[in-house]
């Protein structure tokens, strides 16, 4: 009963309406900029992938192509490679987790076996976030992948940012649209 009467008076409608729509367009823009700046995470990998790919297939050994410094997987953010054969034995990495090198689970070789690569978000251990991606290079019998990656904390830490912002300016239309519209009208009564 009390909504009913809420919704027959204008303002409530107008303000309802305004809220709304900020909701609707601080939504999408958190959206579009949430996932641009994730999908950026993706860029490194795949440029360091496609070089070491160009230069293991012109014949480059895999030792010389992977980069010598180890990039602790738990908290360095900088990018990682791993190259390995075709089935699967690491031949070079600069990826160290715990004091081995993790590899991706089966089926992420297999759908690059068959596609030819493959990104996507790896979680070898708990609190460790990668965008990986993974090529497969050469041909049989001198063939294999190349595993790239690197941390998305810095990235997720953007977006926690994000959030923030997305919500206090959320907050802020409702607040000044409350005292535009609805304040006035409630003063008056």
């Amino acid at each position: 009963m009390l909504m009913k009467k809420l919704l027959r008076d204008r303002q409530v409608r107008l303000w309802l309406a305004l809220v709304g729509v900020a909701t609707l367009v601080l939504g999408a823009s958190y959206v579009m900029v949430q996932q641009s700046t994730r999908l950026s995470a993706d860029d490194m990998p795949l440029a360091t992938a496609q070089v070491a790919k160009q230069e293991l297939q012109a014949g480059s050994n895999a030792n010389d192509v992977v980069p010598s410094l180890k990039t602790d997987l738990a908290k360095d953010t900088s990018v990682f490679m791993i190259v390995t054969d075709n089935s699967k034995h690491v031949i070079a990495s600069s990826a160290d987790l715990n004091g081995h090198t993790p590899l991706p689970p089966n089926g992420v070789f297999s759908f690059t076996n068959d596609n030819g690569s493959d990104h996507f978000t790896w979680q070898p251990q708990a609190g460790v976030r990668l965008a990986t991606r993974v090529e497969k290079y050469g041909k049989s019998p001198d063939d294999g992948f190349i595993i790239t990656g690197q941390s998305l904390k810095n990235y997720e830490d953007r977006i926690s940012t994000y959030n923030s912002l997305a919500l206090a300016a959320w907050l802020a239309v409702i607040a000044w649209s409350y005292l535009l519209i609805l304040l006035p009208q409630n003063r008056d009564k």
